[in-house]
């Protein structure tokens, strides 16, 4: 990895070139990567199958406490699950071996899956789901664009107060408009950028609070690129958040 910075040596203006040989760490990250798809994934789906088991009383009555604990465990086993599988998604998409599956697609109904996959969050939460949406048609992968509204639709979600709207709107003109706004607590402007990265969290108590994992919208990020579209945030705190993404109406060739 080479590096390039404008120095001033002794009243000289200088470029200092830093080259730092990553082949090591990028070992260690496949290797990791290698670890997490097969030494994790797999004995936390049959844990995950036992717990369920001893949830459906087959295997005797819980008491309220031993009912509490499996709830507990039974989160935390879904954190993890979530986690692995984002980690695995963002990388596959990374190395291009997630192929895109582009097909004509009805923007309504997209929005009407995304918002039917997360009343039920919606409702135990309190809040709202409003749509104002328009015709339009996409050339897109409808699994990854509908991945994409229920990722920013859940984050919507979760930084709510109980008794708020989540808005999410359709607009057309030359592109294809969608906004996802809330009336949540915000986001500092020296986040806007960074939270599209990996594991990066407003507050990096959300992860226990909110239960995220920090790579949703560096997930979101990656699918709206490889449809060639944009991804972004406005947001004031106290007020609320906006993103927006847009995505070309006309037919082009997903990576």
């Amino acid at each position: 990895m080479l590096s390039a910075e404008l120095i001033d040596l002794f009243g000289v203006q200088c470029i200092l070139n830093i080259i730092n040989d990553i082949t090591e760490r990028k070992r260690l990250e496949n290797e990791f990567i290698s670890l997490v798809s097969h030494e994790l994934r797999t004995p936390l789906t049959s844990l995950m199958g036992s717990l369920d088991l001893l949830g459906t009383g087959q295997l005797g009555t819980l008491s309220a406490k031993g009912q509490q604990v499996l709830n507990i465990a039974t989160t935390n086993t879904e954190r993890l699950i979530r986690l692995i599988n984002d980690i695995l998604d963002l990388e596959r998409m990374k190395s291009g071996k997630i192929p895109m599956q582009p097909v004509k697609c009805n923007v309504a109904d997209l929005i009407d899956q995304a918002v039917a996959a997360m009343q039920a969050m919606a409702e135990r939460a309190q809040i709202t789901l409003l749509t104002e949406v328009v015709a339009a048609e996409l050339i897109a992968d409808p699994d990854r664009i509908l991945q994409t509204l229920t990722n920013l639709l859940s984050n919507a979600i979760k930084f709510s107060e109980p008794g708020g709207t989540v808005w999410l709107r359709v607009r057309r003109s030359h592109e294809v408009q969608i906004e996802v706004q809330d009336c949540g607590r915000g986001i500092p402007a020296n986040k806007l950028q960074t939270i599209f990265e990996r594991f990066q969290q407003v507050d990096v108590s959300d992860s226990r609070k909110k239960g995220g994992t920090g790579l949703g919208l560096a997930i979101c990020r990656k699918i709206v690129e490889q449809h060639h579209g944009k991804i972004w945030v406005e947001s004031v705190l106290g007020q609320g958040s906006t993103f927006h993404v847009i995505l070309p109406s006309s037919e082009y060739g997903c990576e």
